[in-house]
């Protein structure tokens, strides 16, 4: 009999790295991955904001509907957020994050599978079907924010072993994956120690040089890691997904900067623009730092993309706050924002603020924010019309390929207009923008 399995995926690039890795090792271990009518679903679950619990549990609701006979296996950040027994009508079992191990054996015990589990040296790539290879290096965090439940459902900081790293992108590489994203729940701190600094946010990061203090040596960091791997024979190019503005330090800004194998994006949360909101938050910096921070990023690459996330209504936001915000946003030329109006999870020191905003205030200012967010997208876009400019396919359909630039944005283009008219998803062209 082979055993069907499903799962369901929420949330970060972490955890769509995480399901793709527990989805190797199931089909490794006999099991079969099926669309509908699964023996077993997996909800891989996000805890991040009280709506993403809220999307977590429509997606219990949905695996029961579309697999109405399956055993039910909740994991992710939610099982270890609390708050969860009035909302787990249906589900078998539940496992916090980073068990997964743990989850397989379950399961191959109780359908008398033999369970193996590859070494991390030897570690299977993840299922995907994008175009581009997700890799985490990185878990934990321990910044704290006052919105945030990931320290507590992630727990301490915790990285990869470089070896087991460059391992597994060697064997993406050989499987046809040409751009590496290097993901993680706090990148910049990758083989680092946490500092007092960011553990008591009220030291604010502007006050100092953080570079020596978030570092270590080359061996034993982002920037190291990176020197290694852009050498990687075969690959197209490295990115970096999102990182903070305390963590972008000297050394990675100038490989960046040399490196024709790193891509010219990086994704650094703002939050806000407001300094009073920025200390409510617990945010390890002020908005003189991360503007500062901009200009020496841009010094270095003057075309670089720089993408944000911002949250709109926090508790004691004020219309002045959101209007400082907003002249920021605009200020700094982001070439992309993802806009959240606040929902922090009940067990959040945020969540219990004064000042808390109407709902209607904050679908108000993300509904602006979001709008300036496109007009900021296509006055950046305008900058690389005529240049030829190199992007990995994502999607080919109906006639024309659509893929991502080194600088983020996508670009569609007519197939007559692609000399090899055998390109596949994952691969790298010249087109001209």
């Amino acid at each position: 009999m082979v055993v069907k399995i499903k799962i369901y995926t929420l949330g970060c690039k972490v955890n769509q790295y995480d399901s793709g890795k527990l989805a190797s090792e199931l089909v490794q271990a006999g099991f079969m991955m099926a669309g509908k009518n699964a023996d077993i679903t997996i909800i891989n679950s996000c805890a991040v904001t009280k709506t993403a619990m809220i999307k977590s549990g429509r997606m219990i609701k949905l695996a029961k509907k579309e697999n109405p006979k399956a055993k039910i296996v909740l994991v992710g950040c939610w099982p270890k957020a609390g708050e969860i027994r009035k909302n787990m009508a249906g589900v078998d079992l539940a496992v916090k994050t980073g068990d997964y191990k743990n989850l397989i054996k379950l399961i191959c015990k109780q359908y008398r599978k033999q369970s193996e589990i590859a070494s991390p040296v030897n570690a299977r790539l993840a299922m995907t079907d994008k175009g581009r290879y997700f890799i985490k290096i990185q878990d934990g965090c321990e910044q704290y924010c006052s919105y945030c439940i990931i320290p507590y459902t992630r727990g301490k900081l915790k990285s990869r072993a470089e070896k087991e790293i460059i391992c597994e992108i060697e064997q993406a590489v050989k499987a046809g994956y040409l751009e590496i994203v290097l993901s993680g729940i706090h990148l910049g701190l990758y083989r680092s120690v946490m500092p007092d600094l960011i553990r008591r946010p009220e030291r604010m990061a502007a006050k100092i040089n953080l570079d020596s203090r978030l570092r270590g040596n080359d061996s034993t960091n982002l920037a190291g890691l990176l020197k290694k791997i852009i050498k990687i024979n075969g690959l197209g190019r490295a990115r970096l997904s999102s990182i903070e503005a305390t963590e972008v330090s000297d050394k990675l800004i100038s490989l960046m900067a040399e490196s024709k194998k790193i891509c010219k994006h990086l994704h650094i949360p703002l939050q806000s623009g407001s300094d009073k909101i920025l200390k409510l938050m617990n945010r390890p910096y002020d908005a003189e730092y991360f503007q500062n921070k901009i200009k020496q990023i841009r010094q270095a690459m003057p075309d670089i993309a720089i993408t944000t996330d911002v949250i709109v209504g926090f508790p004691g936001e004020t219309e002045k706050d959101f209007r400082d915000t907003e002249k920021f946003i605009k200020q700094i030329k982001f070439s992309r924002l993802h806009v959240f109006p606040f929902s922090a999870h009940g067990k959040t020191p945020a969540a219990k603020f004064p000042g808390q905003v109407e709902e209607k205030t904050k679908a108000r200012r993300a509904k602006i924010l979001r709008q300036l967010s496109v007009k900021l997208a296509e006055d950046y876009k305008k900058k690389f019309k005529g240049r030829e400019m190199e992007i990995v396919v994502e999607q080919i359909k109906q006639g024309k390929m659509i893929g991502k630039t080194e600088y983020y944005f996508e670009v569609e283009v007519t197939r007559k207009k692609i000399k090899n008219k055998n390109l596949k998803v994952g691969e790298i062209v010249k087109v001209r923008y």
